[in-house]
């Protein structure tokens, strides 16, 4: 038997995985991380002699981290935004700007592993043509 003939009355393989549920979550958290870090960095300010950058970096990880979330999170009215929500390579492009402050401060370092690991699989599922789904309007009005 060959490998595209299956025995009859058996299931077909399964569903076609998709990453973007996967992405999202790393995201969502990654830019929790990120915001949080951002926090201490800034807190801790006048802790770091001699290092003017921590407190810019902390304020874009602020920044950063709350926009990864914006993104992320579900808002009503969102997909309006159009080719900026619905395709992935955009998102790609904006968290790798939020990795560089993240990187500059011990504080956002974890946060930008997790963010690596949510750009990859965004990427991942930009390749296979995965899109953002499009929240479609409810019939019938509010109950």
């Amino acid at each position: 038997m060959s490998k595209k003939e299956r025995e009859p009355g058996l299931p077909p393989l399964g569903p076609k995985y998709t990453w973007t549920g996967w992405a999202n979550q790393q995201s969502y958290v990654a830019g929790f991380f990120i915001l949080c870090g951002g926090i201490l960095t800034v807190i801790f300010y006048t802790k770091l002699p001699n290092n003017p950058t921590a407190l810019i970096a902390g304020v874009l990880q602020m920044v950063f981290g709350a926009l990864i979330m914006a993104i992320e999170y579900p808002f009503p009215g969102i997909h309006k935004l159009g080719v900026a929500f619905t395709n992935y390579y955009p998102r790609i492009g904006i968290y790798t700007l939020a990795l560089v402050p993240a990187l500059l401060q011990c504080p956002g370092q974890t946060g930008a592993l997790c963010l690596m690991c949510a750009i990859a699989t965004y990427l991942r599922a930009a390749v296979a043509g995965e899109s953002a789904p499009v929240p479609r309007a409810k019939k019938g009005g509010k109950k």
